[in-house]
């Protein structure tokens, strides 16, 4: 079984999601761990999830309008916790556990050489995923085409924008060569099994129930709250 911590192990009172500190508590459990790239306006590649870092930070900016000078000076829900470079967190876990990379927006082609350049001087073994089919599609046409890649599925879609969505990823992106895998919520697993047979990575994992339930579906499971680490004796 290969759980992944997502985003690290972390509370976000003491340690917070995306941070060099929930990335040692997942290693110290020699978790694999999941985790998410944007960009700043310098062209810096950083671990942070969401466009905006206000939820985090309390200031209501966009990632892609602040330089890393400024992001590295803000620390994260009163904690000492700050936001890390990519290349900060490879150097940290060495090859020591899997690392899950998600792709939060579509890099230009001189990110994704930059993001080239560092996985090349990274001894450890990496997936990319993305839920925009056009930059896994982007990276299938550079040297990142040697780590595997995976599609981010979700349910959040109603009415004529699902049915949409599932013709163009059920019917044909899923069965793309480039696809190596597929990341699911775990209310649409059966759903992905019934369309493919690729390898399955589920999200979100939160109690021994779910877990429970979900771990006959797939050997790679993505994982919240650090309890979850018990399941696995």
């Amino acid at each position: 079984m290969n759980l992944y911590a997502h985003r690290g192990l972390f509370d976000n009172k003491k340690i917070v999601e995306n941070t060099i500190g929930s990335f040692k508590r997942a290693l110290l459990d020699n978790l694999n761990i999941e985790l998410d790239i944007r960009v700043t306006k310098d062209n810096k590649i950083i671990v942070f999830h969401d466009d905006n870092v206000k939820r985090l930070t309390g200031i209501d900016r966009l990632v892609k309008d602040m330089t890393y000078e400024e992001l590295s000076n803000v620390k994260l829900l009163n904690t000492t916790d700050k936001i890390p470079l990519l290349e900060d967190v490879l150097n940290l876990v060495s090859g020591r556990v899997t690392l899950l990379i998600e792709l939060k927006e579509s890099f230009s082609k001189n990110i994704l050489k930059e993001l080239n350049k560092l996985l090349l001087d990274y001894n450890g073994k990496v997936l990319l995923q993305s839920f925009n089919p056009i930059i896994i599609r982007k990276m299938a046409l550079t040297s990142l085409k040697r780590y595997k890649m995976g599609i981010l599925l979700t349910n959040d879609y109603n009415g004529f924008k699902k049915t949409l969505y599932d013709t163009f990823i059920y019917k044909y992106l899923i069965k793309q060569k480039y696809i190596s895998f597929i990341s699911s919520p775990k209310e649409l697993v059966l759903k992905v099994k019934e369309e493919s047979l690729k390898e399955l990575f589920i999200w979100t994992i939160k109690t021994k129930e779910v877990f429970i339930k979900y771990k006959k579906y797939s050997n790679n499971l993505i994982c919240e709250e650090k309890g979850i680490v018990v399941l696995r004796h």
